[in-house]
């Protein structure tokens, strides 16, 4: 019986390159983009004639990097956000770099921004309407904010009557709250409510021309902005 064949290590300037890579990137990295960078294809490269040949997946670099970081004791930690990676500072360090991370960012989000994140999160894709109705206040000025952090996108139309905005999270908010995916809400699969899996209301109570009157009105300053600059959907 053969002995199974001996892996090499990942050479040691490829985590550096990644290390770099991840380092300098604001946004965080797939797969693809770490092979694009680590693996230059023919003409990309700076030796075109000889491009080299992929000797470990990215997952593997990945997983040396870690351990190439705790190694050299660095104070940071690789973070998967949805099918990208990012680095972050390690959490040992989060209580002494409070002050300075109020100190950054200045667009802190308020209860009442912290709750229609919440309400567009669990129930997504939701529409302003039902979260103005279990909120019981206007929350336009709130989903304004949230469309300019990116936190919130509009992601389609619903199949109602004024055709309102249905709204959803973007990565930018699986970034900013440390998620790998939705699955990582807390309770997440019990309160989730998608718009469209609500039960169709019966004649009567949708021919209440005050909801038509919101439906067809809905177009507020939230989406009516939303609208003229084509959304704040991220390019992928």
């Amino acid at each position: 019986m053969c002995p199974a064949a001996k892996i090499e290590p990942v050479a040691e300037e490829k985590l550096q390159l990644l290390f770099a890579l991840l380092f300098s990137s604001p946004e965080p990295v797939t797969q693809d983009r770490i092979r694009e960078v680590l693996y230059p294809a023919p003409g990309e490269s700076e030796d075109a004639n000889e491009p080299p040949a992929e000797t470990h997946s990215p997952r593997q670099h990945l997983e040396a990097l870690e351990t190439w970081m705790l190694e050299k004791k660095l104070p940071l930690q690789l973070s998967r956000v949805g099918r990208s990676w990012r680095l972050l500072t390690s959490s040992a360090f989060a209580e002494p770099l409070a002050s300075v991370r109020r100190t950054v960012h200045k667009n802190r989000l308020g209860p009442a921004a912290l709750e229609v994140l919440a309400l567009v999160a669990y129930r997504q894709p939701v529409l302003k309407a039902d979260i103005d109705g279990i909120r019981g206040v206007n929350s336009g000025p709130h989903l304004r904010h949230l469309l300019d952090l990116r936190l919130v996108r509009i992601l389609g139309r619903a199949e109602v009557p004024g055709r309102p905005f249905l709204y959803a999270t973007t990565r930018e908010f699986l970034d900013h709250f440390g998620l790998r995916d939705l699955d990582d809400l807390p309770e997440a699969g019990r309160l989730s409510a998608p718009a469209e899996a609500e039960p169709e209301t019966d004649a009567d109570s949708s021919a209440d021309p005050e909801t038509e009157a919101d439906s067809a009105s809905d177009v507020d300053p939230v989406e009516s902005s939303a609208l003229h600059s084509g959304g704040p959907t991220r390019k992928s």
